[in-house]
């Protein structure tokens, strides 16, 4: 429309087209210039801005990416900050890494899944590999034609204890609150069978050789039809190539 009504020369001052146009003068002028130097081209080219740069550059950012898909993580926003500066070189604010983290990366403080600090992910790995001919060990020399089942075991602790929430008081003001200082507490054993979902438990006082004990005799008694009515301790070497090597404490 400026071009048209300049070329009609219905409209020749610039106030006259910023009226029209409902622009202010400046961008009318900005207009205008932009066709001076590059023609219509020039004129109806969307500029765009560069934009503020970015705290922590790409390839920072990555690297960032990389250390929080490790199930280790890390345990606060403020060690991220530290980590940047000591293994980037990127100095920013607490707030910079949060926002990144938090909003842009939908990370999250949660709470971590337990491991022993004396697990060995080789040794794991290879039980996993192994489980298959660890059992047909077990039911070569242990099995006795009687129908083998596995199952997982452990031990558990259950107590209670007085849990301290927040309370709201005026400002100078301590708030007291009453805390129940004896404790009690007794131990759940339990197997389950993951193929079949079946379960066993037995409550105990204490957690014990001699309790362990108790509770194996009651799951032989349970399920004495299967392999596990005995009382075996085992520790195998297996060998895949020829035959198994194999070391066993038999109880009757």
């Amino acid at each position: 429309m400026v071009l048209y009504w300049l070329v009609t020369k219905k409209i020749q001052k610039r106030a006259e087209l910023a009226t029209m146009l409902k622009r202010d003068e400046l961008t009318i002028y900005r207009w205008l210039r932009a066709y001076k130097k590059g023609g219509i081209n020039e004129l109806l080219s969307i500029k765009k801005a560069p934009g503020k740069t970015p705290h922590i550059p790409p390839e920072v950012r990555e690297k960032l990416i990389k250390k929080l898909q490790e199930p280790q993580g890390e345990t606060s926003y403020g060690k991220l900050q530290l980590w940047l500066e000591k293994e980037c070189g990127i100095k920013v604010s607490y707030k910079v890494v949060h926002d990144l983290v938090h909003y842009k990366l939908k990370a999250d403080l949660k709470v971590p899944r337990t491991q022993s600090d004396k697990a060995n992910e080789e040794v794991q790995a290879s039980f996993k590999k192994k489980l298959s001919e660890l059992i047909k060990v077990m039911i070569k020399y242990f099995g006795n034609s009687k129908h083998v089942r596995l199952w997982c075991q452990d031990e558990s602790r259950f107590g209670l204890i007085t849990l301290q929430g927040r309370m709201i008081t005026l400002k100078g003001v301590k708030p007291i609150g009453e805390k129940q200082w004896k404790r009690g507490n007794f131990y759940i054993y339990g197997v389950v069978e993951p193929a079949t979902g079946e379960q066993y438990y037995q409550e105990f006082a204490q957690l014990n050789y001699n309790c362990f004990q108790e509770f194996l005799n009651g799951l032989g008694q349970k399920y004495s039809e299967s392999f596990n009515r005995e009382r075996v301790t085992f520790v195998m070497s297996i060998n895949t190539d020829k035959d198994y090597n194999h070391f066993c404490t038999y109880h009757q």
